[in-house]
């Protein structure tokens, strides 16, 4: 394009207005509250755990969905067993009226050697949960969903979150450290000699009782803590008494589970 082609654009006059007129203040206005709304949302999100999505460990998963099917089992199992146990209770009324005291004895004497196995069926049942527990690894939920506040050394964040090194609020009965993970705070809370204000949000929600378990057990002995580990059992215990009650306060606990 030569300089013949733009006489058109070299005959127009030049706008008058052309850079003269600012920006209306209501539109800069609007950006920057856009602006400063944005950053300070960014900003109150940091440090708090992501709440969408599965955030449950791969055993976890498995444990769950293998439940049902133990359920099952366990159910057909009862079943048989009560069968058996009543055929056997008709079976030895017969034998009891036909039969003589020496064989009367005797049956009660296998009675009692049978006592051993189901004693030691329940303690297998009872050692169940503590198995449970074993299987999840507690330092990587830790890592994963409280080291961001609590800090991976557990001494927390000064003025923000309160340490766990040492907390007796930690390590005092495991209903307590359970009520918190499970149900939430929110709130005052001294610890260590020194106040916290803020919420922590519940995590019933996104770990299974072995999870919770697993991450109070491994807090409960770390950084120097020497407290008793928790079982699976006691946190449904505590879903079963409590049900989906909201977050607690220092106040409530100490209400109701005692001084730490």
């Amino acid at each position: 394009m030569n300089e013949h082609d733009q006489r058109a654009q070299f005959r127009e006059a030049p706008e008058p207005e052309e850079g003269t007129r600012t920006t209306p203040k209501i539109v800069l206005a609007y950006i920057a509250i856009l602006i400063v709304w944005g950053v300070g949302y960014y900003a109150w999100q940091i440090g708090k755990p992501l709440q969408g999505g599965d955030s449950r460990t791969p055993v976890a998963a498995e444990h769950q969905q293998s439940q049902p099917a133990n359920v099952a089992s366990s159910d057909t199992s009862q079943s048989t067993d009560t069968s058996a146990e009543e055929a056997s209770s008709a079976d030895n009324s017969s034998e009891q009226s036909a039969t003589s005291p020496e064989n009367s004895a005797a049956t009660e004497t296998a009675e009692t050697e049978d006592t051993p196995s189901a004693a030691a069926s329940e303690d297998s049942e009872a050692g169940s949960g503590s198995t449970a527990s074993a299987n999840v690894d507690g330092e990587a939920l830790f890592s994963a969903h409280c080291s961001s506040c609590h800090q991976a050394t557990g001494q927390g964040i000064p003025g923000a979150f309160p340490p766990l090194a040492g907390s007796k609020w930690l390590q005092a009965d495991p209903n307590i450290p359970i009520a918190i993970v499970h149900d939430g705070l929110e709130g005052e809370i001294e610890v260590a000699g020194d106040t916290f204000q803020g919420m922590m949000p519940p995590l019933g929600g996104q770990l299974s009782d072995a999870e919770i378990a697993g991450v109070l057990s491994y807090a409960r002995s770390a950084w120097g803590n020497d407290a008793s580990e928790v079982s699976p059992d006691t946190v449904a215990k505590h879903k079963e008494r409590f049900g989906s009650r909201g977050s607690w306060s220092a106040d409530e606990l100490t209400e109701v589970f005692g001084e730490h």
